[in-house]
Formats: C-alpha cells, sequence, structure tokens
C-alpha cells in the first residue's frame, strides 16, 4: 500500500469517529503531479483559500491534519492564522492558493 493509501485510509476512518467536525468530502486522487513530494493534501472549497500540503508523513501527519480541518471549516475564508495552525500545516505548506472565482 502507497504512502499517499495509508493517508487517506487514516484520515478516512478518523473523520468517520468525528462528526463535529463538520461536512469534509474526503477524495482520493490517483495523482497530483508531486511526485518527488508526496504524500499530498488539499484543502479546498469555494470562496476559501486553497491549502496545498507536501511531504506529509502518511502516519504522523493525521492529528495536525484533523486540527486543521477544524480550523479550515471555522474560518469564513479559509484563512487560519499562520501562528494558530498545527506544526504539520506550518512545516508543510506547498502553496496557498486564492479563492477560486464562483459564478453566480
Amino acid at each position: 500500500m502507497s504512502g499517499g493509501q495509508l493517508l487517506f485510509n487514516q484520515l478516512h476512518e478518523k473523520l468517520e469517529l468525528l462528526e463535529e467536525i463538520g461536512p469534509i468530502d474526503l477524495q482520493p486522487v490517483r495523482c497530483m503531479g508531486a511526485c518527488d513530494r508526496f504524500c499530498v493534501a488539499a484543502f479546498t472549497t469555494p470562496n476559501k483559500l486553497t491549502f496545498i500540503l507536501s511531504q506529509l508523513s502518511p502516519t504522523d501527519s493525521v492529528p495536525d491534519l484533523l486540527e486543521f480541518s477544524r480550523q479550515y471549516i471555522a474560518y469564513l475564508d479559509g484563512k487560519v492564522p499562520y501562528q494558530d495552525r498545527p506544526a504539520t500545516v506550518k512545516q508543510k505548506i506547498h502553496a496557498v492558493l486564492p479563492p477560486l472565482p464562483t459564478h453566480p
């Protein structure tokens, strides 16, 4: 099993137990084009910043990703203050992108 699949499985399992986090659509992606920076995860939703994280540990990063999920949902624009972000998120940010434009 690949590291990415292991990370996905662990996140999926934990998210099912943490209903208080809110609605999260966890989607596996076969390739994010970052082979030399695996494991990669992205947080994205309409009208919020997109965070792309790379070089994640398939096991050790799970608690911090769950915490960041809570934070990301709580902030209307997705802009979790840097000082409040879990250590993994601070260290593993590959890119932060502006919100995608929405069409009426």
